[in-house]
């Protein structure tokens, strides 16, 4: 009979209207790396602002696009590897009972594992005098995930009844998500010194998410039970905004120079409908908001084949908690939910072995990324939504990542770039070709 009755506790408290319209799509948080594009700006640490010599500058810095005096096309394929944490079960509260699964004090996570590889950047570039035109497409972000929460076991209270074995009902869910820029560039040379440019990229958001919850048969300790639906919540996605980027350069002398760069972040559109077994079911419709991104960077050459250079960026992470975030956490808790702002740090060196056949070159580089994980900060009421809102968000790690790559022109008109990033539950190689038209 407890079992029953702390079944029956459970599923009132998981199916309500408060949970399926907040709590069930945040159960698998995202974490975005927003990396420049190009094989060779990612094996330099992403330390690219003042390099920003190539076709990917249409993006990262579009005044580097000035460097460039013949006609090139360039493409990129790129390798990741993504792993986020999710709460999938253990006890949140009350006494553990050792009745499997009933075994971890404390929350236990599972990780969503996401690797693909695709076409990552594309660009064609034409100089004309003082004028580079630039026209690419890129993929900010891509994320691809499937989860399964058995249920968390809770000591909760009900009518002045207190249940040691409750259980959170199981949780499934898929979230595919992806947002492309296509864009343009134009960058002038206003002297020897000074160059400056502008671009307008339309970012496309395709987001497809499904999530559910499920009993357990037998009740509280049993294996998750399909044919017991409860509380559903979908998200979906397609929207299109322009938005714009901005940078300049500033060669201080022959070995250094100084590069600053804005970008603007988008509003997406989408529609989340939450539905209840038993209520009606609401429609949302919010925005996905990607972070404006304002850097600085420099660049030093030690010698003509050796060279540094270091970045750091501001990134608005925190454009993500309106609507996107908010719709999927209790308002009354809204307040003490945070997503941080990036400071990140990248610090990148190549060297050039002019006195080997094609110069190849190596590089290598590393970047501090500061945890931008949504945060839930504790009232300590030692509420169910408290408790619950602790374990799902608990935080993320500093990460700092390792770079390294290499390059190599097999002609005057084309050549092939390698680089990877690795990290802690994060890792992407890269490749990129490149080729130049006239003389």
């Amino acid at each position: 009979m407890r079992r029953v009755v702390g079944f029956l506790i459970t599923a009132s408290l998981m199916v309500s209207p408060a949970f399926a319209q907040s709590g069930q799509t945040a159960q698998i948080p995202l974490q975005f790396d927003f990396l420049n594009p190009g094989a060779r700006s990612l094996a330099l640490g992403s330390a690219f602002i003042a390099v920003a010599d190539d076709a990917t500058a249409a993006f990262t810095n579009p005044a580097g696009l000035t460097f460039l005096v013949k006609p090139e096309v360039s493409a990129e394929v790129r390798f990741r590897h993504l792993e986020t944490s999710y709460l999938s079960g253990g006890r949140l509260s009350g006494t553990v009972s050792n009745t499997p699964p009933d075994t971890i004090n404390g929350p236990a996570y599972s990780t969503s594992d996401d690797s693909a590889t695709r076409l990552y950047f594309l660009s064609f570039v034409f100089p004309y005098k003082r004028w580079v035109f630039a026209g690419y497409r890129h993929e900010l972000v891509l994320q691809s995930n499937d989860f399964l929460s058995d249920g968390a076991f809770e000591s909760v209270s009900f009518a002045g009844i207190t249940v040691n074995n409750a259980r959170q009902l199981a949780l499934k869910g898929s979230r595919d998500i992806s947002v492309d820029n296509w864009g343009g560039s134009v960058a002038y040379r206003v002297n020897d010194a000074i160059s400056a440019g502008v671009g307008i990229a339309f970012y496309v958001l395709d987001l497809t998410a499904d999530f559910g919850t499920f009993g357990h048969t037998p009740a509280v300790f049993g294996p998750v039970d399909f044919t017991q639906a409860g509380s559903t919540a979908t998200q979906r996605g397609d929207g299109v905004t322009p938005g714009v980027n901005a940078g300049v350069l500033w060669t201080v002398n022959p070995k250094a120079r100084i590069g600053v760069v804005y970008r603007q972040g988008v509003s997406l559109s989408f529609t989340q409908v939450d539905t209840v077994p038993g209520s009606p079911s609401q429609t949302r419709t919010g925005d996905f908001r990607t972070p404006h991104v304002f850097g600085i960077g420099g660049r030093y050459q030690v010698r003509d084949n050796w060279s540094w250079s270091v970045d750091y960026d501001r990134v608005m992470y925190s454009r993500l908690k309106e609507d996107y975030v908010s719709f999927q956490v209790p308002s009354a808790s809204l307040s003490r939910i945070e997503v941080p702002d990036g400071n990140e740090f990248h610090v990148g060196t190549e060297y050039v072995f002019t006195n080997v056949s094609h110069t190849p070159a190596l590089r290598a580089g590393f970047w501090y990324d500061p945890d931008h994980t949504i945060h839930y900060s504790s009232d300590s009421s030692g509420t169910q939504n408290d408790i619950q809102l602790k374990a799902i968000f608990p935080g993320g790690d500093d990460v700092v990542h390792y770079c390294f790559g290499f390059g190599m022109p097999l002609s005057p008109a084309f050549e092939f770039n390698v680089g990877t990033d690795l990290a802690k539950g994060r890792q992407y190689v890269s490749g990129s070709v490149v080729a130049r038209f006239g003389k």
